[in-house]
């Protein structure tokens, strides 16, 4: 069976690893738009079954081996005490404490967060840089590249903000932009912790996790928009900025930027088949590090074995058939 990954992203990358594993006959093409930072945050702190597939992408980073940092992460606000108990369950050691660096409360949860290299699951597998557009026409998919048209056994859109604009038939997404700025500040804890604050709105972890006084931060604030545009002026930056130093003290901003994400009708994740011969698997919301391998295996599972895979049925593109096109991005499903 040929089988064609379109969009070489965490998902597709993940795809592609676990079923060139099984030996199948894979070609990964990526059009080489997206710029991803070098790490992201896996976190176990989510909710109701994204946490099962927050698990399975810790097994599929080990299983194949990608560098994975354990973080210590602070939780400050009011979080439900279900949510914590759910956190437990999940086997992260949660503590409510003063932080003296942060001066308030917080959850501490150890066991729960970590860095993983983004740069290392994406890179060393073979990936064909090209613009490639899928047609569906009489339910079975080809793909287009310039003016040839292949015709594969299966094709796989793992595009991600891009999936929407590569296809002719419609998907249940909108694309985004959510932007992050590289801090320097005067703790360098935030060099080796990673800080969720639902007071002032703000998030916050290591660059490489190594204790200096730098950082990732931002506020998830999604801004709709093609991925084909540029978006040349944050109009709320300097507001986070503030909002973030009233906890931390003076941070200092050094580099912006940002990518393009892509949001479903639910802010949840989806996966299936849009025609007879292809899936679509996206709708990562901004999480993607955290259940996107995971879903990936998922989807590969039912590829290898010809089975539905009923226990992560919620996650099922089927639930968006009847979906509007004016639906309105909501707050991304990591977000508490």
């Amino acid at each position: 069976m040929r089988i064609v990954i379109v969009g070489g992203g965490i998902v597709g990358s993940s795809i592609y690893r676990i079923l060139k594993k099984e030996g199948l006959e894979v070609t990964l093409f990526d059009a080489g738009t997206k710029r991803q930072f070098p790490t992201l945050i896996h976190s176990l702190l989510l909710k109701d079954q994204d946490i099962e597939l927050s698990k399975k992408s810790l097994e599929f980073y080990n299983k194949f081996r990608i560098p994975y940092i354990n973080m210590r992460s602070y939780t400050i606000g009011n979080i439900d005490s279900r949510l914590l108990d759910l956190w437990n369950s999940a086997g992260v050691n949660i503590n409510e404490k003063f932080v003296s660096w942060l001066g308030t409360n917080a959850i501490e949860a150890i066991g729960g967060d970590g860095l993983v290299s983004i740069s290392a699951l994406e890179s060393g597998i073979e990936k064909i840089t090209a613009r490639v557009n899928v047609i569906v026409e009489k339910g079975y998919a080809s793909i287009k590249i310039g003016d040839k048209i292949y015709k594969p056994d299966l094709v796989i859109i793992s595009a991600g903000a891009w999936s929407k604009y590569i296809v002719n038939i419609k998907l249940p997404i909108k694309s985004y932009y959510c932007w992050a700025f590289l801090a320097l500040t005067r703790h360098r804890e935030v060099g080796s912790n990673i800080i969720y604050d639902y007071i002032n709105y703000f998030y916050s972890r290591p660059v490489i996790g190594l204790g200096l006084p730098f950082a990732i931060m931002g506020n998830g604030k999604a801004i709709e928009a093609s991925p084909y545009e540029k978006i040349s002026c944050i109009e709320d930056k300097d507001e986070v900025i503030n909002r973030i130093s009233k906890r931390l003290g003076i941070v200092k901003e050094l580099y912006t930027s940002g990518n393009f994400c892509e949001a479903t009708p639910d802010m949840r994740p989806a996966y299936g088949k849009i025609s007879e011969n292809a899936y679509y698997i996206g709708g990562f919301n901004g999480y993607g590090a955290e259940v996107g391998p995971g879903l990936a295996t998922i989807l590969s599972e039912e590829i290898i074995t010809g089975k539905e895979q009923t226990d992560f049925k919620k996650y099922s593109i089927e639930r968006f058939k009847n979906f509007d096109d004016n639906f309105e991005i909501g707050k991304e499903a990591h977000e508490l």
